[in-house]
């Protein structure tokens, strides 16, 4: 068409065949089809978790509490977020470390953090991991801060905290003036201004009582809304299961079901068969359905066969030889999804040292943005808030830069380690050539320098005392007696 088009009016075609070739040039994702549907989701970030609200958490719970796989990964992401270590960064008024202040402010925590829980019945390694469980599974988690608003507190600081599933923010409460979003009452900027919680878990049903929807308005200086976002200006927090949940669910079932099969295959299943020259000898063959009662027994041996019977296993091909393979493809999707090491989560550690090397260098990279937003979103808040109580009690001393005061390092865990002779080397190059120092080192696998440097110091004095003289055996005589004996 474009060539007869041409022949008379050529401008007209060049135009005609750019216009073609524009279209063609178009995402063919923007053009929807019989076999695909185009996506026609214009919500936002809210309406979107308006419509999926506790679903998502709940589907969360239900794996993490019946299906291993999903509590194993839940444990490795929560231990890789919350297990820090918090290392203090104050510096003195002419810019260099403040050591006393930092010494003061570590001992502090380690002999403090412990009793900061409001409860009470939660060590703080336990409170970091439950809160960043809490954080993983079910999108958010609410801290509540405590500082000298109540008359009395178990240590020495006047500084509590007490975490709050997001079942207490009720996602109904939405109301224009004053502007509240899911229980979350913002400014015109989307700034939290307070959260208002129920008085009283919903689920709460212990006491038998009926459930409350009485809220109480906590100003946002009081809280801390840890969340996983992942749509600008979105309130509450979505699952980090939420892209895997329907394959780890469907895999679940069909391991169940597998087990079930092969549970079944494993009692033996047998029938008798019939030919056609069958002969009935036996009178306790019923003449009208043709049915003969038998009951099998273990090690029985059938001797009353009649002519033309014939006894055939039932084979239900189970297990199932294809079920590894189909279970650990769809468990790498679904860890890659949710950003944990397969071999972490499966505890199926096959291949060479390069490739167990890769992928533990890959997953850190998921862990260190994991490990950073609960840093700054947990870690932080909590710190600034004891650094200000400890300031209140007392333990800071002067000489240190009040700008600093907040400033610290947050030392993950150490990476596990597949060679140890190799890692080894390769910190003492680092060391050696400057990239690294002697402390970072250490920190990096997940000790304490200060603890390091006394515990040296220490061999040191000791190899250095000069060595106690051995007491002379019964059978020995003493030199004083040698020698005056050489001497007569």
């Amino acid at each position: 068409m474009e060539r007869l088009i041409a022949a008379v009016a050529p401008r007209w075609a060049l135009k005609r065949a750019l216009a073609r070739l524009a279209i063609e040039r178009l995402y063919k994702a923007a053009t929807p089809s019989h076999a695909r549907v185009a996506p026609t989701d214009f919500r936002s970030g809210d309406g979107v978790m308006d419509h999926a609200r506790a679903k998502l958490r709940q589907w969360g719970r239900h794996l993490d509490e019946n299906h291993d796989l999903t509590h194993s990964i839940l444990n490795t992401l929560s231990y890789q977020a919350s297990q820090i270590t918090l290392e203090p960064r104050v510096r003195g008024r002419g810019g260099a470390p403040a050591e006393r202040v930092n010494d003061a402010l570590k001992a502090m925590w380690l002999r403090e953090r412990d009793r900061i829980e409001a409860s009470g019945t939660m060590p703080w390694c336990e409170f970091a991991s439950t809160a960043a469980r809490t954080w993983l599974r079910d999108g958010e988690v609410f801290v509540q801060h405590m500082l000298g608003t109540l008359t009395r507190y178990p240590g020495r600081l006047q500084y509590l905290i007490q975490a709050h599933e997001p079942d207490l923010v009720p996602f109904d409460l939405v109301t224009e003036v004053p502007n509240i979003v899911h229980g979350i009452e913002v400014d015109r900027f989307g700034r939290p201004r307070a959260y208002h919680l129920y008085k009283r878990h919903p689920g709460d049903s212990v006491r038998g009582a009926t459930v409350t929807t009485e809220t109480i308005r906590i100003p946002a200086e009081q809280i801390t809304h840890v969340r996983l976002a992942k749509r600008l200006g979105q309130k509450r927090g979505a699952s980090v299961l939420a892209p895997a949940v329907t394959r780890l669910s469907d895999v679940a079932d069909y391991e169940e079901s597998e087990r079930l099969a092969a549970k079944v295959a494993s009692s033996l299943c047998a029938a008798i068969t019939r030919g056609a020259d069958f002969v009935n000898t036996s009178t306790a063959v019923d003449a009208s359905s043709g049915e003969r009662p038998m009951e099998l027994q273990a090690g029985m041996i059938i001797d009353g066969l009649m002519p033309g019977e014939r006894i055939e296993v039932l084979d239900t091909k189970r297990p199932n030889t294809a079920l590894p393979d189909f279970r650990r493809a769809m468990l790498r999707a679904a860890t890659a999804g949710i950003g944990v090491s397969y071999s972490t989560a499966t505890h199926d550690y096959d291949g060479t040292y390069s490739s167990q090397r890769q992928e533990l260098v890959e997953v850190q990279q998921s862990y260190s943005m994991l490990r950073a937003h609960f840093v700054a979103a947990f870690y932080r808040p909590i710190w600034e808030r004891f650094v200000r109580a400890a300031v209140l009690a007392g333990v800071v001393t002067r000489g240190a830069d009040l700008e600093t005061l907040g400033d610290f390092e947050a030392v993950a865990p150490p990476a596990p380690w597949i060679d140890p002779q190799k890692e080894a080397s390769a910190d003492e190059i680092a060391i050696r050539s400057g990239i690294e120092s002697r402390h970072g080192v250490i920190r990096k696998r997940g000790g304490d320098p200060q603890r390091v440097d006394d515990e040296r110091e220490r061999d040191r004095d000791r190899d250095a005392a000069p060595a106690a003289p051995e007491p002379a055996r019964e059978d020995e005589e003493p030199e004083e007696a040698n020698a005056l004996e050489a001497n007569a």
